[in-house]
């Protein structure tokens, strides 16, 4: 499930885009259906992580995808990525 992390914030924001740059275009009723599916598909992306995350042993109750590697200096590496863990996705069922 954590290959699907990247489509809880994604989602929205490429509605955002779209709507954006397209909507006047679509006129009213089709923009605001096109938002709630975009809004929509990152709760069920939310939710089926949170599914995943409570059939896992407390242990593993962490995903960490990584995206890119931001800053490596020598020794020294920081990571842009998603971490969803039992709080955080807790939050994002809560704000979509």
């Amino acid at each position: 499930m954590q290959d699907i992390l990247w489509l809880i914030p994604a989602l929205p924001f490429a509605g955002f885009l779209f709507l954006v740059f397209f909507g006047k275009r679509l006129g009213e009723p089709l923009a605001g259906w096109l938002a709630t599916l975009a809004v929509g598909g990152s709760f069920l992306s939310t939710v089926a992580v949170f599914l995943a995350l409570r059939g896992e042993t407390a242990h593993d109750r962490a995903y960490t995808q990584t995206l890119f590697s931001w800053l490596p200096v020598g020794g020294f590496e920081v990571n842009f990525g998603f971490l969803a863990d039992p709080l955080s996705i807790t939050m994002c069922l809560f704000v979509t």
